[in-house]
């Protein structure tokens, strides 16, 4: 897509278009018809802040449109451009990015898949979830789902999943049935056809292959001049074209690819040739590019007008560019006459004059028709009224009058300032916070190699910031962030704490997603080498941590040693007795220092002779063995 535009599709009866557009700092869905006699469908609705879109889809329905609004914080917004309203909001379990939503006119719901291999059932009356599951749990190696269709195969509905290939899922069984190959980039596109075959195409891919669903094999390659971003089908009778818009906004055309790929199935191949046959790729037959006419030439933007969207229905093939970069225009060509003959076969440039954008077509393209004048102020006259001198004079005496504030007045309004304050301090916070104009800093540093700007990115240390920042970088430009820290780190490997941060929310976001790109590992390869080279020196680290450990332990051990020592020498008895009568008495004066003194020593004295008694009394009494012995002799 061109420009701020995110998304754009055609409804089925390709009547209406639907834009997903960046505005200012919020994303904006427009619902623009083709013809002025469906003007009551000209709407435009813009999201909250928080809310940023990845996808939409047509929701078909007999009584009322509706949108499928595929966000990245993990829900769906069902969208009414009748009403210009929500009608509902389909939550997932998951907070990550919804990629694609698909109704199903055989099982009667719709079906979501995200960035994260989840896919959802939805009922669209009740708007309550149906069934979930988890496609690595029955696809090995499949990590994310692109894009989600429905068929019809074996009378069961069946799943399409596309990925890097595209699986055919049972429903009913939860089972693989059948995996497609043929692409090497994530699929953008599948188109399923009436007769059990489907288109495909995938991002940065110029090859549209085509399958059929009894078969692996790949029954044709459409090859066109760059990258595919969007294709159509249309099947008139016998006819049938197959139209895409290439990367660089150009239309190519493929006449009858259906019928080719029918010839080539039907041709009989012996069996020992089977495996020696190829599928040719086919170019296209016409191409239609936009361009200024010569006079109205003035820029390169001038000479190729990006086509967005292109819907084919019936024998008409329908395109819409911008103008201004805001307002579509369509035109039509037919690619089929009545006679069956088909009408484009060679390249072509249409010429298409700037229009002339007036007031009034503002209100034709959905526009607010409030913001211009449609009359000059000068020419207006006033028919009746009082004189303005007058009345200014009444109003500045009534202003002096009132320019006294009372000191409630006064306290109420500082109130209100600093609550004014704090609020617009917090909503500044949480703006930062958001990593909006972070992501978008870091994303213009990438591209351009600016390495100043690069460094006021990571100079940045608020976790909650990092992690929305790198919510918001796409998986293709986190690879070279990657390489770009790996850089700093071995130039400065004291950095590795700074940059620490980033590489942590990089691989928890994107690791999924990225592990699924080809030839990652030599992209990373210098990242590999600096963590590797960090990963070394951890069996030392945490050798020494575990010696640190054991000295702490050892010190606290006789810490705590030490302290039990100390306790029991305080709870020992001290060898001085106080005797609280001799104080007394000296103090009421019945007895003097000398006397207590000697009262003292005569009381030593005293306890030594008592001593001395208890000493002899125990030696003066005599041992049973003694005893014994005297008794046996005095009986002799």
């Amino acid at each position: 897509m061109s420009g701020p535009i995110i998304c754009s599709k055609f409804d089925q009866s390709g009547n209406y278009l639907a834009t997903g557009m960046v505005a200012l700092d919020s994303h904006q869905v427009k619902v623009q018809s083709i013809t002025s006699s469906q003007a009551s469908l000209n709407t435009s609705f813009t999201l909250e802040k928080s809310n940023k879109l990845v996808n939409l889809a047509w929701i078909p329905s007999d009584s009322i449109q509706l949108l499928a609004l595929c966000l990245s914080k993990g829900s769906i917004l069902i969208y009414s451009p009748q009403t210009n309203e929500i009608v509902s909001e389909l939550i997932s379990s998951a907070n990550v990015s919804i990629l694609d939503f698909h109704y199903s006119t055989t099982t009667r719901t719709g079906w979501s898949c995200d960035i994260e291999g989840n896919v959802y059932e939805w009922d669209l009356n009740s708007y309550l979830l149906v069934d979930s599951f988890k496609v690595n749990e029955y696809i090995e190696s499949v990590d994310s789902i692109n894009r989600i269709s429905t068929v019809m195969f074996n009378s069961q509905p069946h799943l399409l999943l596309g990925s890097n290939a595209v699986y055919l899922f049972n429903i009913k069984q939860r089972e693989l049935v059948k995996t497609f190959p043929g692409h090497i980039q994530p699929v953008n596109s599948i188109t399923a056809l009436n007769n059990d075959m489907f288109l495909t195409s995938a991002k940065g891919d110029r090859f549209v292959n085509l399958y059929q669903l009894d078969k692996t094999a790949t029954k044709a390659v459409f090859l066109g001049s760059s990258s595919v971003s969007s294709l159509s089908v249309s099947i008139k009778d016998d006819k049938s074209v197959l139209v895409i818009i290439n990367e660089e906004g150009d239309i190519e055309i493929f006449n009858n690819p259906l019928a080719d790929a029918k010839s080539q199935v039907s041709t009989p191949v012996p069996k020992k040739k089977r495996k020696q046959v190829g599928v040719s790729s086919r170019s296209f037959n016409a191409s239609i590019k936009l361009s200024r006419p010569e006079p109205e030439i003035k820029s390169p933007q001038d000479t190729h007008l990006f086509i967005n969207a292109v819907s084919t229905e019936d024998n008409l093939i329908t395109f819409t560019w911008l103008e201004n970069s805001t307002i579509p225009f369509f035109d039509t060509l037919k690619w089929i006459d009545e006679t069956g003959s088909l009408l484009l076969e060679s390249a072509k440039v249409l010429l298409k004059s700037k229009p002339n954008l007036k007031v009034t077509q503002h209100l034709t393209n959905g526009h607010d028709v409030a913001a211009p004048k449609l009359y000059t102020e000068g020419h207006t006259i006033v028919s009746d009224g009082s004189n303005i001198r007058d009345l200014e004079f009444q109003d500045h005496q009534e202003d002096e009058e009132d320019t006294e504030e009372s000191l409630a007045e006064k306290l109420e309004r500082l109130a209100m300032d600093q609550t004014s304050q704090q609020k617009s301090r917090r909503r500044k916070l949480e703006e930062a916070r958001s990593g909006v104009s972070l992501s978008i800093v870091l994303t213009q540093s990438l591209k351009n190699n600016d390495q100043a700007l690069l460094e006021t990115v990571l100079s940045n240390r608020d976790p909650i910031t990092i992690q929305n920042t790198i919510s918001r970088l796409d998986p293709y430009s986190c690879v070279t962030f990657l390489d770009k820290l790996s850089e700093k780190i071995q130039r400065q490997p004291t950095r590795f704490d700074q940059v620490s941060f980033w590489l942590k929310w990089i691989l928890v976001i994107h690791g999924p997603t990225m592990a699924s790109l080809p030839n990652l590992s030599i992209k990373l390869s210098s990242l590999r080498a600096v963590l590797n080279k960090k990963a070394e020196e951890l069996p030392r680290l945490l050798e020494l941590q575990g010696r640190l450990k054991l000295m702490d332990d050892s010190a606290a051990l006789r810490n705590e040693f030490s302290a039990e020592e100390i306790a029991e020498d305080l709870e020992e008895r001290s060898d001085i007795e106080y005797n609280e009568e001799i104080d007394d008495a000296k103090y009421v004066g019945v007895i003097s220092d000398d006397e207590s003194m000697d009262d003292v020593d005569d009381f030593d004295d005293l306890d030594d002779e008592e001593e001395e008694e208890e000493e002899e009394e125990e030696d003066g009494i005599p041992d049973a063995a003694n005893l014994d012995d005297r008794e046996d002799s005095d009986l002799e």
